[in-house]
């Protein structure tokens, strides 16, 4: 017996996202119950750990009980999935790295994971520019002080996607300006730190440790 493999398209697609990307909201959890919930402790996502497109490291994130792990085990993020806020007051969007897989969306975010003609950064690019995000604002709903994102509304959304080759290039542009970006940071918080140190050693004689 023939396998028939289904090869991705090579030319451009427009249609919902839903039909590109698998489009769910992540299991719901409260910060309250990190601590006294039992079960095994596993690191979870919340729409805090979504800064400037990137995603909180597993080892750095809160923690929750689960007492079912295989249930939890259906919202852990996978490499390259797309992630923004459900419910806040703030749109926000992050692409899941190496550091963050495996670590479990929280119900108050909405997870993308591309499928076959689709490739995640790609998806993150097209997703959070300010071309599209103005169509994803307005599908949110609720009060001024904490707006929700129906996964449902956002699968139903048109999206165009370039050739696959042209998305993999644009993933690649991505991820690397995603890190040129957290090095510029962290090489000018180092600066800041050491700066700080020399000018307390001028003005009181001694290297403060902050």
């Amino acid at each position: 017996m023939i396998k028939l493999v289904r090869q991705a398209p090579t030319h451009p697609i427009t249609g919902p996202l839903g039909e590109v990307a698998k489009v769910f909201a992540g299991l719901g959890v409260s910060r309250e119950e990190t601590i006294e919930r039992p079960g095994e402790k596993l690191p979870v996502i919340g729409v805090r750990d979504l800064q400037d497109g990137a995603i909180t490291e597993a080892r750095a994130l809160d923690t929750v009980g689960f007492p079912d792990r295989a249930r939890a085990d259906m919202y852990a993020v996978e490499l390259n999935d797309v992630l923004l806020t459900g419910r806040g007051t703030l749109l926000k969007f992050g692409l899941v790295g190496p550091e963050t897989v495996g670590a479990i969306a929280s119900g108050n975010v909405i997870v993308i994971r591309p499928g076959a003609s689709a490739v995640g950064g790609a998806l993150f690019a097209i997703l959070s520019s300010d071309v599209f995000r103005p169509k994803i604002e307005v599908l949110r709903r609720g009060a001024t002080t904490l707006l929700s994102l129906s996964p449902k509304d956002l699968a139903k959304l048109e999206i165009h996607l370039p050739p696959l080759e042209e998305q993999r290039r644009i993933a690649d542009l991505v991820i690397d300006t995603q890190i040129a970006y957290r090095t510029a940071i962290e090489a000018a918080e180092i600066r800041r730190v050491l700066a700080r140190r020399l000018i307390d050693a001028r003005l009181f004689g001694t290297n403060q440790n902050h």
